[in-house]
């Protein structure tokens, strides 16, 4: 019972990280500690899930049938996650436009120290630490700020949302692209959707609750969840301190990104607006927050073979 609530805070957590641009779904759940977990399941997904299933509307032991497929595609772990997730994001969507608009460093400074902190999970699940796995690390962190430097965040203005056949394949075509990125620390899926024109639009059907483009959003969302798993899980069972190496990078180049949207670097030169206290003071609570689900999963940790891939 208190792991089931201890995962559904996590799910919280990583849908509030899916609707803030530049903070990484990826990120997060490597800092709680489920990330390859996470990864792991969802790789089981594919064509074969779909035909047994099916299979279960006919012939004899369909129970143990029924669960044998739950257990073996985690499906506890990732309806937990999942039901977090979703609630957060609809509970929280509207407090974090309003912190980021009216509050904007004091809240990144949050996310900074989240993700400065989280920088230590992929370190520790290294097997080795070489010239090859600082090179990948470097080479992320390059990616990252490079891609934050090209293509910086637009701004809302005023968004009208349409129902056509061109609308509903934009959505699931942005879902795929945005749940691709949410697997990789560092990147944002919702920074994604801003670069792609669809992040307000995204937004405005959640806060309407408009049913067809969050089903298609998310039936988006959901394919490009199983196809790059398998990627990625094929990346960790082969090159896995590499891989490991390289998603570290990706979270500190991130924090470049969140260093200038709170104001950091200006501050530290004079030129910031003030209130780097109350900066500084949430920093040190994001850091505080990620280290202590880090001493909790240190003593409640699951069995080995449910967290790592390829060993």
């Amino acid at each position: 019972m208190l792991k089931a609530i201890s995962n559904l805070l996590k799910g919280a957590v990583l849908g509030i990280a899916m609707v803030i641009p530049g903070l990484s779904g990826g990120t997060m759940a490597l800092g709680l500690g489920i990330y390859e977990r996470l990864i792991r399941a969802l790789r089981r997904f594919s064509l074969s899930t779909a035909r047994e299933t099916a299979k279960l509307l006919v012939g004899k032991e369909r129970k143990s049938r029924a669960a044998a497929l739950w257990a073996g595609h985690d499906m506890s772990f990732l309806l937990v996650l999942l039901v977090g997730a979703l609630a957060s994001i609809f509970a929280c969507s509207h407090l974090i436009k309003d912190l980021i608009d009216n509050h904007p460093n004091p809240t990144y400074g949050f996310f900074f120290g989240l993700v400065g902190a989280s920088i230590i999970f992929p370190l520790r699940l290294m097997e080795r630490k070489s010239l090859v796995e600082l090179c990948c690390a470097l080479i992320a962190i390059a990616l990252i700020i490079c891609t934050a430097t090209m293509w910086p965040e637009q701004a809302s203005g005023d968004v009208d949302v349409s129902h056509s056949l061109s609308s509903y394949g934009r959505f699931a075509i942005c879902g795929v692209a945005a749940s691709s990125a949410m697997l990789l620390p560092g990147v944002s899926g919702s920074f994604l959707l801003l670069l792609l024109g669809i992040y307000h639009e995204v937004l405005i059907i959640i806060d309407n609750w408009d049913y067809l483009l969050l089903g298609i959003f998310a039936a988006g969302c959901v394919a490009g969840l199983a196809l790059f798993a398998r990627l990625i899980n094929l990346l960790l069972e082969r090159y896995h301190s590499p891989t490991m190496a390289f998603l570290g990078g990706l979270m500190a180049g991130s924090l470049w990104n969140l260093a200038h949207r709170c104001e950091i670097f200006e501050t530290l030169r004079g030129e910031g607006d003030g209130g780097v206290g109350m900066t500084l003071l949430c920093i040190l609570a994001g850091g505080i927050l990620i280290s202590a689900l880090a001493w909790y999963d240190k003593g409640a940790k699951e069995p080995a073979d449910t967290q790592s891939i390829g060993r």
